[in-house]
């Protein structure tokens, strides 16, 4: 064996390479994908290997072995390509492990026979030995059912080829390169054992030789773009763990992708749970028909963006149609903003009410005054301690404020029917929006006031009388400014206090 034959050299380099450095694809981080490569990489080194010990080897018996043990490479590097191409645009796993194993039965039915034909006879009708470059190696005349199973080998690489191509135009651009390259390195070896032969041109060891470089310039794309530690990992993992439910959906109206968080959406809004193969090819309207403005966008086939609520949690929704993509799809982003939004009702809450009595502040009163019917009469009660100045002074501040906060409690008790708005418009001033005539407000308003002083001691065991309160009474219809309305009760409360306080005046201003 002259192992120092340049071309031999070389073949032997390229294989002990191409194996080398299989193996070193196989350390951390170990992923699937580059597990599907160094696998693809191994076999074309041992391809190789096998073909040079075929080269150098003058036993018809040995070189017909080696031969056949060849066929395990070119049988099974395109499948595990192929897994390479389905990985490198998304990981998948265990699903790309059993869509290589499915499509791997013709395979092993195909490498099966051959390595049993010797007893059955149906792949080969010959066998010889042919020197080419001085070089001596097995040419087989195949039957047309070896042809037929061995063409399935390069109707997998083609379809590899195409699956990288068409990825290309639906991952971004800086990994579209990769993509590319990785297809027409591919190509090179479908070329060079088709064309070449076409030409005259023969090359011994022509399948190692393509096979090998192959794998070499795969690894080569792979190692200078840092491919396999950046995407798709990041992709699908950020993808999968985004609290943002993330769904694509296509042209049809139907669902395509999915990522977790939209079925637990999903789930909530139908009452199951559901995992997201459950949601492919269902169409998205009917998914999520309780989500009107969504149901609007799929109809219009625009961008847009909208608020919805279900089931007391709030979304904020974005419709975003993908132009440049190859199909038309829809990418629709459900961000849950629950928190949020109770954080801002909490706030607006906060905003609308009295801190230190917890009743409606004048602002938010103002509001509700605003929203009284059309034509609709309503009365309006302000009301005053009386001698609050001198209960501060005597008493201080602090029970002041209790005192403030009592009667507010017991203001929301006396006066709680529907439409009944209470507020503290300021200081000790308080005020009460409801319906009804005058008269039997003022029934309501005098039941308060007595039990207001009957419940004076229980403020604080410090106040040894009676806390009292004067109060006017106007009647108005909507429409009437608040100012006009608030003058006339306030002109009503006055004429209470002058009549010697704790007592409840109406307004003689006449309705307008």
């Amino acid at each position: 064996m002259n192992y120092i034959d340049p071309y031999i050299f070389l073949l032997m380099i390229l294989g002990i390479s191409t194996l080398f450095i299989s193996a070193a694809l196989l350390k951390p981080p170990r992923k699937l994908l580059r597990s599907f490569l160094a696998l693809a990489a191994g076999l074309t080194g041992a391809f190789i290997i096998l073909t040079v010990f075929e080269l150098l080897n003058n036993d018809r018996a040995t070189m017909i072995t080696l031969r056949n043990l060849q066929q395990i490479p070119l049988i099974f590097v395109p499948l595990l390509l192929f897994g390479y191409a389905k990985e490198l645009y998304r990981e998948e796993g265990w699903k790309t492990i059993r869509l290589v194993a499915v499509l791997a039965v013709p395979s092993i039915i195909d490498a099966a026979l051959l390595f049993t034909d010797s007893f059955h006879g149906w792949m080969r009708q010959s066998i010889s030995v042919e020197t080419v470059w001085n070089y001596t190696e097995v040419s087989v005349e195949t039957s047309t059912l070896s042809s037929f199973l061995g063409s399935y080998s390069y109707v997998i690489s083609l379809l590899t080829i195409f699956l990288l191509i068409r990825n290309m135009f639906d991952i971004p651009r800086q990994y579209r390169l990769t993509h590319g390259l990785s297809a027409m390195v591919m190509v090179l070896p479908l070329l060079s054992i088709t064309v070449l032969p076409l030409l005259g041109l023969e090359i011994p060891a022509l399948f190692a030789l393509s096979y090998g470089s192959m794998a070499l310039l795969l690894i080569i794309i792979n190692k200078n773009r840092d491919f396999n530690t950046v995407w798709p990992v990041s992709r699908q993992m950020v993808i999968e763990n985004m609290s943002e439910g993330i769904m694509l959906i296509d042209d049809g109206g139907y669902i395509v992708e999915v990522n977790r968080a939209i079925c637990d959406i999903a789930g909530h809004s139908n009452a199951e749970e559901l995992d997201p193969k459950d949601l492919l090819r269902r169409e998205a309207r009917v998914i999520f028909e309780d989500f009107p403005g969504f149901v609007r966008a799929m109809e219009q086939r625009v961008d847009t963006a909208f608020s919805a609520e279900r089931k007391e949690r709030y979304y904020d929704i974005t419709v975003t149609r993908l132009k440049e993509k190859s199909l038309p799809l829809f990418l629709v982003v459900f961000k849950d903003v629950t928190d949020k939004k109770e954080i801002e009702q909490k706030l607006e809450i906060m905003a609308s009410l009295d801190p230190l009595t917890g009743l409606m502040n004048r602002i938010a009163f103002l509001n509700e005054y605003k929203k009284i019917e059309s034509g609709a009469e309503r009365v309006f009660v302000l009301m005053d301690i009386d001698f609050f100045k001198k209960f501060n002074d005597r008493y201080g501040h602090v029970l002041g404020d209790e005192m403030l906060t009592y009667m507010a409690r017991m203001l929301q008790i006396h006066f709680r029917e529907e439409g009944e708005v209470v507020t503290r418009l300021g200081g000790e001033e308080f005020g009460i929006l409801m319906s009804g005539n005058p008269d039997e407000v003022k029934e309501r308003v005098d039941r308060f006031r007595e039990s207001l002083k009957r419940e004076s001691r229980n403020i604080n065991d410090a106040i040894d009388g009676d806390v009292t309160v004067s109060v006017g009474i106007h009647r108005f219809r909507s429409g009437e400014a608040f100012e006009k309305v608030y003058h006339c009760a306030d002109q009503a409360m006055y004429e209470a206090k002058h009549n010697g306080r704790d007592q409840v005046a109406l307004s003689n201003h006449e309705v307008s």
